[in-house]
């Protein structure tokens, strides 16, 4: 059986990350057994490319890259999603698969790390990824994670936007993908097919954390998308409804607890990048 290695559900979403949930979804569609793992004490050192998802076959094959695992998963076992589109709905798919994990990725990454009050949301999810850590050592490899996802929202471009044009940026993509779906089940109509793994996987790891925001509250006023989203996790993850309705109880405490944007709400950014004198956090 297929082994796949990812960090910790959460929110109602399978994982943390939006790109474990998508390999996640495209398994469960697929129809191909899979057991879900996780990573030994989070270290991904011990990763193949330092990242998740990967995956490991029946016969010791190792695949990383959520994109890579498709393909090769594709080839292996049949394509069994895609084999009927036409050649036009294929190449509308891999458009959006890559504008999926190449931009929207980083409207996710501004909903949890640019603000302190937003990245202290994590802090649960943290006692259970390094609960093998004594409590006094946990703070560092958060700081660390933290700071390098930071360098890699700024290094790409989209963290050197300011806070409200990140949110006019996703709110296109998101009218985008509003569109496209429209009053169809699935993205392509009334079967799904791969493309619905990665948008789905996307627009929850927005519409169903806790984390507050314009960006959040954009998606979840597209009633197309809030129907689209429930269809697939009534029929894949309906043993996370728990998970989903505590995440939306603290996006509630969360929302009436976030701040206007002011001065101190960018000082991440402002210290690793701008020379900022650093402020302590107690993150």
């Amino acid at each position: 059986m297929i082994k796949m290695y990812g960090y910790l559900p959460a929110w109602g979403c399978s994982d943390m990350s939006p790109y474990v949930s998508y390999t996640d979804l495209y398994l469960r569609l697929a129809g191909l057994p899979f057991t879900v793992e996780m990573l030994h004490q989070g270290d991904l050192t011990k990763a193949p490319k330092g990242k998740l998802p990967f995956i490991v076959d029946e016969d010791s094959t190792v695949v990383s890259d959520t994109v890579l695992i498709e393909l090769y998963l594709k080839e292996k076992y049949g394509d069994r999603l895609d084999a009927t589109l036409t050649k036009e709905q294929k190449a509308v798919s891999t458009l959006a698969n890559r504008m999926l994990g190449e931009c929207w990725y980083w409207y996710i990454v501004q909903t949890r790390y640019r603000r302190d009050e937003d990245f202290k949301i994590y802090d649960p999810l943290w006692v259970k990824f390094l609960s093998w850590l004594p409590v006094e050592e946990r703070r560092e490899p958060v700081r660390v994670f933290r700071e390098r996802l930071l360098s890699q929202f700024w290094y790409h471009g989209a963290g050197r936007n300011s806070e409200a044009e990140v949110e006019r940026l996703a709110y296109g993509a998101i009218d985008a993908v509003s569109d496209l779906i429209g009053d169809k089940p699935y993205f392509h109509g009334d079967h799904p097919t791969s493309i619905d793994a990665v948008v789905y996987s996307n627009l929850v790891h927005l519409m169903f954390t806790p984390f507050p925001g314009p960006i959040v509250d954009y998606a979840i006023s597209k009633s197309n998308l809030r129907a689209y989203t429930d269809r697939l996790f009534n029929q894949h993850y309906p043993h996370l409804a728990k998970d989903r309705e505590e995440a939306a109880r603290m996006r509630i405490e969360a929302v009436k607890a976030r701040k206007p944007f002011d001065n101190d709400s960018d000082h991440s950014l402002e210290e690793l990048f701008k020379g900022r004198k650093k402020k302590t956090t107690g993150i």
